[in-house]
C-alpha cells in the first residue's frame, strides 16, 4: 500500500480521537456544573422562607402591610410553582445537550441555567428581607407605643405640675400634647390592627412632633422666666435710675432715653405674645435683643454717672493748668523782651507767644463757660469730660511750644559763645596759612589763590563786626561762620596743592640743569617754565612745561620727585 493515504487515515483518526476525549470532557464538566447548581437549587429550597410566611401570617396585618405581605407570598409561591419547575426543564435541557456535538449550544445553555438561578436566589432574597421589614416594623411600632405612651404621661405630668414655669404658653402646650395625644391613639390602633405601612406615616410626623414638644417644655421655663421675673424687674430699675438720676440733674446726649425704655417693654410684649404661641426660637432670639438693649440704657446711665466723678476730679486740675500756662506764657514774654535786646529774634518768637496767651485765654473761656453750665444744671457730664480731655491737650500742647521757644531762647547766648570760639578759631588759621606761606619765600602768589585769601579775610572782618554789634542775628552769624569755615577748608587744599607744584617745578629746574646747556628743548622748555614761574605764579604751568621736557631725556623723572615730595 502507498504510504501517502495511510498516512491521511491515520491524522483523521488522531483528530477524531482528540475530538471525541474533547467533547466527553466538556460532557463531564457540563454535568459536573449542572449538579453544582442543583445543589445550590436544593438549598435555596430548604431556606425556612415558608416558615417565615407562617411567621408574618401571625403578625394579623392589615391595610397595606397586608397587601404587601400578600405580594411577597404571592411572589414566593410563584418561585415554587413556576420558577423552580423552569430551572428543573432547563437542568434536564442542558444535560441532553451536553451529550450532543454543539458543545457551544451546550455552554450557553449553561450559562442561561445559572442566570435563571441568580434571577430565583434574588427574588427569594427579596421575599425575605420583605418579610423582615414587616416583622421589624411590627415590633418597632408596638415599642414605640410602649416608649411614647410613657412619654405622653410625662409629658402630662410636667405640665401639670409645673404649669406655673409655663405662664400663658400652657395652654398652647396642653392643646400640642392633647393633638399629639389624638395621634398617638391613631397609631396605635393601627399598629394593633397591623396596618403598619400606614402607621409608619403617622409615626414619623408623632415622632418630630414629639420632640418638638419636648424640646420647647425644656426651652420655655428660661425664656418664661426671663420675660415674665427678669425684664419687668430690670425695666422698673431703670425707669427709677432715669427718674433719679434727671432728678440729680444729669442730662443725657441720647435725647430718646425715656421713649427706648418704654420700647423695651413693648419688646417685652411682643415676644411673650410669641412665646404663648410657642413660637420659642422667635422669642428666644428676641430676649437677646432685649438684654442687650437693656445693657445699653445701664451703660449710658454709668458713662454720664463715671463722667461727673471724672469732670468732679479734673475740674480743678484744668484751672489750676490753665493758671500755670497763663504764668508760663508771662514768663516767656518777659524772656523775650529781655533776649530780644541783645539778639534779634527771626523765628516769629513774640507772635507765637501772643498767640498762646490768645489760645490760654480763650480755653479759658470756654472753661468758665462750662463751670456755669454745671451749676445751672446744663451740663451732660460725658460731653464736658471730653471737653476737659481736649483742654489739657491744647494747654499741653501750648507749654510744650513754650519750652520749645524757651530753650531756644537760653541757647541764644550759648551759640554767641560757640560762635566766637569758631570765629577765633577761623581767624587763627587763616593767619596761620599766610605765616605758612610767607615762609616758602614764593616769588609771588597766583591771582585765583589771592582772591580766595582775600575774600575770606574780608568775610572774617565783617563777621567780626557782626559779633561786636550790641544787636546781633545769630541765624546770620551762623550763615556766615559756615560760608567762611567751607572757604577756609578750600584755602588749605588750595595752600596744599600751591606748596607742592612750586616744590615740584624747583626739584624740576634743578633737574633740568644737567640738560639745558647742551639739549636746545630742554632750554626753551627751562625759559617758558621761568617766566610762569617768577613771572606769573603759575607753578602748575611751570611744572607741567618742564616736566613733559625733562621725561624725553630721563624717563619717570617725575614719578620720582612726586615719590620724594609725598
Amino acid at each position: 500500500m502507498n504510504s501517502g493515504p495511510l498516512r491521511v487515515i491515520i491524522g483523521i483518526v488522531i483528530v477524531a480521537i482528540v475530538v471525541y476525549v474533547v467533547i466527553f470532557v466538556m460532557q463531564r464538566t457540563t454535568t459536573k456544573q449542572v449538579k453544582a447548581l442543583q445543589d445550590k437549587k436544593q438549598k435555596l429550597m430548604e431556606l425556612d422562607t415558608k416558615l417565615s410566611l407562617v411567621e408574618g401570617k401571625k403578625l394579623s396585618l392589615t391595610g397595606q402591610s397586608l397587601k404587601r405581605f400578600d405580594d411577597l407570598q404571592t411572589e414566593y409561591k410563584q418561585i415554587e410553582k413556576v420558577d423552580f419547575k423552569a430551572f428543573d426543564q432547563k437542568a434536564e435541557d442542558v444535560l441532553f445537550e451536553s451529550k450532543g456535538w454543539n458543545v457551544v449550544k451546550a455552554k450557553q445553555s449553561l450559562k442561561n441555567l445559572n442566570d435563571l438561578l441568580d434571577q430565583i436566589a434574588g427574588h427569594i432574597v427579596d421575599v425575605r428581607q420583605g418579610i423582615e421589614a414587616l416583622q421589624r416594623m411590627d415590633a418597632e411600632h408596638r415599642e414605640a407605643v410602649k416608649k411614647l405612651e410613657v412619654e405622653y404621661q410625662t409629658l402630662r405630668k410636667t405640665l401639670l405640675t409645673r404649669n406655673f414655669e409655663f405662664g400663658e404658653s400652657i395652654d398652647k402646650l396642653e392643646e400640642m400634647l392633647a393633638s399629639l395625644e389624638d395621634d398617638f391613639d391613631e397609631f396605635t390602633h393601627l399598629t394593633e390592627q397591623g396596618d403598619h405601612t400606614a402607621a409608619s406615616d403617622i409615626y414619623t410626623q408623632l415622632h418630630t412632633e414629639t420632640e418638638r414638644l419636648e424640646r420647647i417644655i425644656d426651652q420655655i421655663p428660661i425664656v418664661e422666666k426671663q420675660i415674665q421675673t427678669d425684664f419687668p424687674a430690670q425695666i422698673k430699675e431703670l425707669e427709677a435710675a432715669f427718674q433719679q438720676l434727671t432728678a440729680d440733674g444729669y442730662l443725657f446726649p441720647n435725647k430718646r432715653l425715656a421713649t427706648e425704655i418704654a420700647g423695651v417693654e413693648t419688646s417685652r410684649v411682643i415676644t411673650n405674645n410669641m412665646l404663648r404661641d410657642l413660637a420659642i426660637d422667635d422669642a428666644a432670639a428676641n430676649t437677646e435683643v432685649i438684654s442687650q438693649q437693656i445693657d445699653n440704657l445701664y451703660a449710658q446711665f454709668q458713662v454720664e454717672m463715671d463722667a461727673k466723678k471724672e469732670v468732679g476730679h479734673t475740674k480743678k486740675q484744668i484751672e489750676t493748668f490753665i493758671n500755670h500756662a497763663r504764668h508760663q506764657n508771662h514768663l516767656l514774654m518777659i524772656e523775650l523782651d529781655r533776649i530780644g535786646q541783645r539778639y534779634i529774634l527771626t523765628d516769629h518768637e513774640e507772635a507765637k507767644t501772643q498767640e498762646f496767651a490768645q489760645q490760654i485765654k480763650q480755653i479759658e473761656t470756654d472753661y468758665r463757660q462750662t463751670v456755669l453750665d454745671i451749676q445751672f444744671g446744663k451740663a451732660i457730664y460725658s460731653q464736658i469730660g471730653e471737653q476737659f480731655e481736649k483742654f489739657e491737650d491744647d494747654l499741653t500742647d501750648v507749654e510744650e511750644k513754650q519750652q520749645d521757644i524757651w530753650e531756644a531762647l537760653q541757647g541764644l547766648k550759648d551759640r554767641e559763645k560757640d560762635a566766637q570760639k569758631q570765629f577765633e578759631k577761623a581767624a587763627f588759621s587763616v593767619r596761620d596759612i599766610k605765616r605758612e606761606v610767607e615762609h616758602w619765600n614764593l616769588p609771588g602768589l597766583p591771582s585765583d589763590y589771592r582772591h580766595l585769601y582775600e575774600r575770606i579775610i574780608n568775610q572774617i572782618d565783617r563777621l567780626d563786626r557782626a559779633l561786636q554789634n550790641s544787636h546781633i542775628n545769630m541765624n546770620e552769624i551762623k550763615t556766615q561762620l559756615d560760608s567762611i569755615q567751607a572757604d577756609i577748608v578750600t584755602l588749605k587744599h588750595a595752600t596744599d596743592r600751591l606748596y607742592y607744584d612750586a616744590r615740584f617745578a624747583e626739584q624740576l629746574f634743578q633737574s633740568s640743569n644737567r640738560y639745558r646747556m647742551n639739549d636746545r628743548a630742554i632750554s626753551e622748555a627751562y625759559n617758558e617754565a621761568l617766566m610762569a614761574y617768577q613771572n606769573h605764579f603759575d607753578f602748575a604751568h611751570a611744572r607741567e612745561i618742564l616736566g613733559a621736557a625733562l621725561e624725553q631725556v630721563e624717563p619717570g623723572i617725575q614719578e620720582k620727585i612726586s615719590a620724594q615730595l609725598d
